[in-house]
């Protein structure tokens, strides 16, 4: 017992009563396909051509259509004001379920865009050069030849005008930002962004959630989901005041990476997490037999990067004092999306009550009918660029879809708090009970069970929790195995 296991025989079974690790989830509500409205053909081609989850695919243009609409318009909620059509997009899938192909194909139109920016930049960063130069020497001239006059040199400078501006940076998406290089970012280049990536794990264990900088990014993503101005002041990088900024996220993530976030009390504290649209499919591996997609899915694809690119190069409204400083035209709702929305609003509202539906997620419920406004609006600009109206039938969808993404934080509530060792322990169990033989000894086990334990010491912490909870049982020490007598060896309690 010294060991912290128990050695018994295996003809002393009977075992001890096997406990379950956690108690499983429920399986995943099914995606609301047809609340895509305008995007639901095209995130069935994705699937069609990827096999991946639909939830995963429709999360993805739905995420990339934000991201084209953001710099348009806003829209005015009743009784809620203006607000800004940033969304903050999760999707929890394991590897191998083809995040980084979705991704890949649902921005296809953002990177061509960004790629014929970088072709102007260039061009234009040339003749950025000479003109600062240019006003560099016509700023000298003006102050000799002015020979000391203090006024006569002023009414000069004026005359010559303001330093040339640098032309914006041509990268739309970024992948890993910190918060202050974000700042920069949209205090630099356009004044809208998308902080997208299908590897969340790089983000979220990167510089911008590590222990000194996740409140400050949780803040920011915040204010930009708000739509406040930017309010910042660094001795390295120095003061920021920006208005009229936009930034909409999409992260891609495994579930453990997703515990981190969804587990962190600091950014459920804060809000973040009830900005926070969340989809976790059932995995498709296993069912994805190769076939041809159809052949509509390429003129909907086609059609789908067309759209996204006539959004991205439409110039958007700005301030009249300053290009960088957006602001968006307003939508409104039609008469009949506004009593849709306001049932919605009334509905969502009586179920924060004690004992309702959504008092578990009273936070994400609360901005609910927001989300639901907010998703609307992007899939009307979506489906007719000139629009200033959200109809009825569109409200009707981002209600559907905001509902669908309540329903996931509730199923998923509580989920976070399971400890990594236990997750690693029901890995440990699978890959244990498809060996042969049902008995394996250490060495085998950390060097040939999951990968996240190749070290004697992690496998021995993890066999012990399944010894615990009466899924294995120690063999007497001696055993043979592998041709070798074992120190350390368990085999599967039946």
């Amino acid at each position: 017992m010294a060991d912290g296991y128990t050695t018994r025989d295996a003809a002393d079974l009977p075992p001890l009563e096997k406990r379950p690790l956690f108690r499983p989830l429920p399986p995943p509500p099914e995606y609301p396909v047809a609340a895509l409205g305008p995007l639901r053909a095209v995130a069935e081609a994705i699937q069609a051509r990827t096999q991946a989850p639909i939830a995963m695919c429709g999360q993805s243009v739905l995420a990339a259509a934000t991201l084209a609409a953001q710099a348009h318009r806003d829209v005015e909620l009743p009784g809620g004001g203006r607000k800004p059509l940033t969304e903050i997009f999760v999707s929890v899938a394991d590897s191998g379920e083809r995040k980084t192909t979705v991704d890949r194909i649902a921005l296809a139109a953002v990177y061509r865009v960004e790629e014929r920016w970088r072709g102007e930049y260039e061009a234009a960063l040339t003749s950025y050069r000479n003109d600062l130069e240019a006003w560099k020497e016509a700023r000298e001239k003006a102050k000799k030849g002015a020979k000391g006059d203090r006024g006569l040199i002023r009414s000069s400078l004026n005359a010559i005008g303001p330093e040339p501006k640098a032309p914006p940076q041509p990268m739309l998406l970024i992948s890993d930002p910190t918060p202050e290089a974000l700042v920069l970012h949209l205090r630099d280049s356009r004044p809208w962004a998308g902080v997208f990536t299908a590897e969340g794990g790089i983000l979220l264990g990167g510089s911008a959630f590590n222990d000194e900088s996740r409140m400050r990014t949780g803040a920011l993503f915040n204010t930009l989901w708000d739509g406040e101005p930017i309010r910042r002041s660094r001795v390295l990088t120095g003061a920021a005041f920006l208005p009229g900024r936009r930034c909409s996220v999409h992260v891609m993530m495994q579930p453990v990476v997703a515990d981190k976030l969804f587990g962190d009390a600091m950014l459920d504290g804060i809000g973040m997490l009830a900005r926070t649209l969340l989809v976790a499919p059932a995995s498709t591996a296993g069912t994805r037999m190769y076939r041809e997609p159809p052949e509509h899915c390429r003129a909907v694809l086609a059609d789908y990067a067309a759209r996204l690119e006539h959004l991205l190069d439409q110039p958007p409204a700005t301030s009249a004092d300053d290009a960088q400083v957006l602001e968006p035209p307003v939508m409104l709702l039609a008469p009949d999306a506004a009593e849709v929305w306001k049932r919605f609003h009334d509905h969502v509202e009586g179920a924060l009550a004690a004992g309702g539906a959504y008092r578990p997620i009273v936070a994400f419920g609360a901005k609910l009918a927001e989300h639901a406004g907010r998703l609307a609006a992007v899939l009307m600009l979506y489906a007719d660029p000139d629009a200033m109206e959200v109809s009825a039938e569109a409200m009707a969808c981002g209600i559907a879809l905001a509902q669908h993404h309540a329903a996931e934080m509730l199923r998923l509530q509580g989920a976070a708090t399971i400890s990594p060792d236990l997750r690693l322990a029901q890995r440990l169990l699978a890959w244990w009970q498809a060996q042969p033989g049902g008995a394996c000894h250490l060495a085998q086990v950390y060097q040939h069970g999951p990968g996240a334990m190749r070290e004697a010491e992690t496998a021995r912490r993890i066999i012990r929790l399944l010894v615990e909870a009466g899924w294995l049982v120690k063999l007497p020490a001696g055993t043979e195995l592998d041709g070798a007598a074992r120190r350390e060896a368990w085999t599967l309690v039946p």
